[in-house]
């Protein structure tokens, strides 16, 4: 089974906020790294996206982070938590091992 290193987690980053982008929802790359380092941070990178979504949005409203013109709210971070999720199935990467 493959670990995800640093250089993977931006390939991560980067395909996640491109699917985002197909799908019509705009996101700044930066804040795809954001919510990915900070369920790291957090220590939750193993839960399910529905899960870790309300805890990473209320982390990011604790830390003064707001988006503009739109919020990045809890639905927001769960579409981007789902998309890592894919990157890491293709990647062969158990989500536990993050």
């Amino acid at each position: 089974m493959t670990k995800l290193t640093p250089q993977l987690l931006d390939e991560c980053a980067e395909w996640v906020w491109e699917q985002m982008q197909e799908d019509g929802v705009y996101l700044a790359g930066e804040v795809v790294d954001l919510i990915l380092a900070v369920e790291r941070e957090l220590g939750i990178q193993a839960g399910a996206a529905a899960e870790n979504a309300p805890r990473i949005e209320r982390e990011l409203i604790d830390r003064g982070v707001s988006g503009n013109p739109n919020a990045i709210t809890a639905d927001v971070i769960r579409v981007v938590l789902e998309w890592e999720d894919e990157f890491l199935g293709l990647a062969g990467i158990a989500r536990a091992d993050c």
